[in-house]
């Protein structure tokens, strides 16, 4: 199997999650100052306004993580309409950058009753995800782990 022209194991021992989702949407893999780009452009792109963080809050903890988040995106696409289709790649941005958001602070408000905040200063989208899920994302070889998933 491949993602535009390269073998998907390859891409999975070798590049990050950041990589791949980069050459899925824009055709090519990003050298390293694109790359870096990206990751800072991802990083401002995890907030959750707050009419979001409030339907969040009213979501069973027993419901199921992709019910979640497709109210979370349903919830989101009503916030921050799309107004053009040359606007996929923005959206799908979007998306990438916020998921983790969405999920961790419903799971954390859920479960725990603890609201978190979501904008970290992670680097990677599993860094930022296991920040936000477990309050640390020290460990490399976990966060390597979730980049391969």
């Amino acid at each position: 199997m491949t993602y535009r022209g390269y073998d998907i194991s390859e891409l999975a021992e070798h590049a990050t999650f950041e990589e791949v989702a980069y050459l899925i949407l824009y055709g090519d893999l990003p050298n390293q100052a694109t790359l870096d780009a990206y990751r800072k452009k991802l990083k401002t792109l995890r907030g959750l306004p707050e009419e979001l963080k409030e339907v969040l809050e009213r979501i069973p903890s027993n419901t199921h993580p992709m019910d979640v988040m497709r109210t979370g995106c349903s919830m989101l696409g009503n916030l921050e309409p799309e107004t053009d289709f040359e606007q996929q790649n923005e959206v799908a941005d979007r998306l990438l950058g916020v998921l983790p958001s969405i999920i961790n602070y419903w799971y954390r408000f859920s479960h725990d009753g603890v609201r978190i905040d979501v904008e970290t200063d992670a680097d990677s989208i599993a860094a930022h995800f296991l920040e936000t899920l477990f309050g640390d994302a020290s460990n490399e070889t976990f966060c390597r782990s979730w980049t391969c998933l």
